[in-house]
């Protein structure tokens, strides 16, 4: 196995010294090359000559953001994606069960097992986990801009946005049915949690070819508490005030443009959204006893 391991520049120099032992250490009989990124522009021009070079796995070693940056410039090549979770969430990672620290996730991977899995496109832009708009899309944007990382730090965030979020209306088209809410979320999973096992889409799968769409209802103060709890527990789909559907292309249409995100990746985007699932589009190292994902 030929591998690739895509480091973040800012992780500081003790740090990358730290994990470029500690990825040596385990990887056994893997040829690694680990490379040092400047800049997100710098990604395209790695990840051409890993495929030109014929490398087998090119691994993102950083966050949900890091993972959600090569992995978009994969889709559709030969690479697969590997991931060596450091972030604060590793939504994507624990979707897949990996180990939350570098050298145990390339321990469990060792047999050098690859699958192909799901992606998805909202206006043409990738994603391959979730996908929101509304309270959660605030909360990213909110949480981008901290200096200090960690669940602790985005419930902060969450709770003091929840104070004062006012519900939108939202129009959802599948197919030749529409439903209009006034909803405090509309997630779109392909994956199904936010990161530090956060599950808004408990039974969402990346090998079904539907992307798990999750309407939460306009939600109070009053109903936060049991909402939280049951994000954590993995039945946030039984709650009440929660819909989910399942669809392979849909329509949000909402009062204008603003907030969403991308695999947690705060962007903003316009008042109408096309989502669309890209079936088997990537691929995908993961852990030598993965199950269902």
């Amino acid at each position: 196995m030929k591998a690739l391991v895509l480091l973040n520049a800012r992780a500081g120099t003790r740090r990358k010294l730290d994990l470029e032992q500690s990825i040596r250490r385990s990887a056994g009989e893997w040829q690694i090359e680990i490379v040092t990124s400047e800049r997100k522009e710098d990604v395209d021009a790695i990840v051409d000559r890993a495929e030109a070079e014929g490398i087998d796995v090119v691994i993102a070693a950083g966050g949900d953001g890091t993972v959600h940056e090569i992995a978009k410039r994969l889709i559709g090549r030969s690479p697969a994606l590997g991931i060596l979770p450091i972030g604060s969430g590793n939504g994507f990672a624990r979707h897949i069960g990996l180990p939350i620290d570098p050298a145990g996730a390339l321990n469990s991977c060792r047999a050098g097992r690859i699958v192909t899995i799901d992606t998805a496109t909202v206006n043409g832009e990738p994603f391959i986990g979730v996908m929101g708009i509304g309270f959660d899309a605030v909360v990213a944007h909110r949480f981008a801009t901290s200096s200090v990382r960690g669940l602790e730090t985005y419930v902060r965030e969450g709770l003091q946005v929840f104070s004062t979020f006012t519900a939108e209306e939202y129009e959802v088209t599948i197919g030749d049915q529409s439903i209009r809410r006034q909803a405090t979320v509309v997630a779109v999973a392909n994956s199904g949690q936010y990161g530090n096992n956060a599950r808004v889409a408990p039974l969402a799968s990346l090998r079904d070819g539907l992307l798990d769409v999750v309407i939460v209802h306009h939600a109070s103060l009053l109903d936060a508490p049991l909402l939280l709890a049951r994000l954590f527990s993995g039945s946030f789909h039984r709650s009440a005030g929660v819909t989910t559907i399942q669809a392979r292309e849909l329509t949000i249409r909402r009062g204008a443009e603003g907030p969403a995100h991308l695999d947690g990746e705060p962007v903003m985007l316009p008042a109408e959204l096309h989502v669309r699932v890209n079936p088997m589009s990537l691929r995908l190292l993961v852990p030598d006893d993965c199950g269902e994902i």
